[in-house]
């Protein structure tokens, strides 16, 4: 009997430790990867405004064959946007807020389940002075608000986006390349 409650009172105390954790933990995430393509910016920036040039080289879409995509009354520049449906990404919205020509997009999106907290991502474009390479950076930025156990979400989120990060940037390297 003392072994059972000794094993409660250790279970009791690690739930407890957990708790305490995740109240410690913040509240928001960012993840942010770089990469150098040998293209101009007017090049990357088209790739990178219009949503359907998008679908071309992100890397959620190759990961669901029977992903459905619809697009909003434009597909390119501020205001665009799109929906997407897939068993295996969620279902969600987004959005361009920002397009800077040949510096920046800015994206809003949405998730199913998580509509009272957007995410925000954006691409930095920044061409190398004297030569035909472009710096561009990916960034992504949410909050888990009050959502007491998605803070470990917060902690995790470079685990969960960071490699899709490199795989996108990567594709749009050769894309551009390519295209060049």
């Amino acid at each position: 009997m003392k072994l059972v409650k000794w094993i409660i009172g250790l279970v009791a105390a690690l739930f407890l430790m957990f708790l305490l954790i995740t109240f410690f933990l913040p509240r928001s995430y960012s993840v942010e990867r770089s990469i150098l393509i040998e293209a101009p910016a007017p090049l990357i920036y088209s790739q990178v405004a219009d949503l359907e040039a998008w679908q071309e080289w992100n890397p959620w879409g190759g990961m669901d064959p029977h992903m459905t995509v619809s697009y909003g009354e434009t597909t390119s520049g501020k205001g665009a946007s799109y929906k997407w449906n897939s068993e295996v990404t969620g279902d969600g919205l987004m959005k361009i807020l920002e397009a800077v020509p040949y510096s920046l997009v800015r994206y809003e999106l949405g998730f199913e389940g998580w509509e009272d907290l957007p995410s925000y991502s954006s691409i930095m474009i920044a061409p190398i002075p004297d030569s035909n390479t472009t710096e561009v950076h990916w960034s992504f930025e949410g909050s888990s608000g009050d959502r007491f156990f998605a803070r470990w979400m917060s902690v995790l989120m470079d685990k969960f986006v960071g490699s899709n990060y490199d795989e996108g940037l990567q594709a749009l390297k050769e894309r551009c390349e390519s295209a060049d």
